[in-house]
């Protein structure tokens, strides 16, 4: 399973296009598992609270490495959409910690900090004041992908 964040919404030609240039094997279905598996990405469009107000759930079910594969599509998406876009980084981040992340703007890739962003940490279980103190992913310098 992987996530790829958007700051503008996602018209669903521009998903399918993407998936079809980086996993031309996959068959690209919009919403929740069904009996049909076999080589399928599902994807699920949820609303975020953060600068990244879109927020693509795919679960990969056709193979490859899904890190790899979220990378190659939210810079797709980004370019595409000409907006910005954040995916897992923890392949690219200086510790093994989880909360790295890959903000593309445009094409060009930063290493971002999500700890404590609303984009991570939003929950509906947080109180007002929780929730006040959340802020947007930090980013730390400019990565060559």
């Amino acid at each position: 399973m992987f996530y790829i964040g958007l700051s503008a919404q996602p018209h669903p030609d521009a998903v399918a296009a993407a998936f079809a240039a980086h996993a031309p094997q996959a068959r690209l279905r919009w919403g929740e598992f069904d009996d049909d598996c076999a080589g399928v990405v599902f994807v699920q469009l949820h609303r975020n609270a953060s600068e990244f107000p879109f927020a693509l759930h795919a679960t990969n079910l056709a193979g490859g490495d899904d890190y790899e594969l979220g990378l190659a599509i939210a810079r797709t998406l980004s370019l595409a959409l000409d907006c910005r876009s954040v995916c897992d980084g923890t392949r690219h981040g200086p510790t093994q910690a989880p909360g790295w992340c890959v903000v593309w703007d445009r094409g060009q890739a930063y290493l971002g900090d999500d700890y404590h962003s609303r984009f991570y940490d939003d929950s509906p279980d947080l109180s007002a004041d929780e929730r006040a103190q959340l802020g947007p992913i930090r980013i730390l310098h400019r990565l060559e992908l």
